[in-house]
């Protein structure tokens, strides 16, 4: 895999990690019960965040970008480097949501990080 394949990759995987705190962030004060009409209430809700929009926005810019590399690699090597944003959605949540990492969650990206890297041997 080439630099720029590489470069594009983690482009994808950060449009793919951001978008999902833009979700999170967007849902994080949002009551939700159950029940159809208590679901219905949810999603109104839920359209009416920016930031929902904004990840929407940001999913369809890193798929266009997932589809060069996917034009571009074997998807064997491809899809395994799509775990990349294990580590980016670990570093982001403490960043942007104030959430906690504790040891487990550490040496659980440290084994993704290592497979990442055995997968990419050639």
């Amino acid at each position: 895999m080439t630099f720029k394949l590489l470069i594009l990759v983690l482009i994808a995987e950060i449009c793919s990690a951001s978008t999902h705190t833009f979700f999170k962030h967007g849902v994080n004060d949002i009551e939700h019960l159950r029940g159809f009409k208590n679901y219905l209430h949810f999603l109104r809700q839920v359209l009416a965040k920016p930031q929902i929009w904004l990840g929407l926005l940001v999913v369809c810019c890193g798929m266009a970008v997932w589809l060069v590399v996917l034009a571009h690699a074997e998807l064997s090597l491809a899809f395994p480097l799509d775990s990349i944003q294990y580590i980016i959605i670990l570093v982001s949540s403490y960043l942007f949501l104030g959430e906690r990492i504790n040891r487990d969650r550490i040496l659980g990206t440290v084994f993704i990080i290592a497979g990442i890297v055995f997968v990419s041997l050639r």
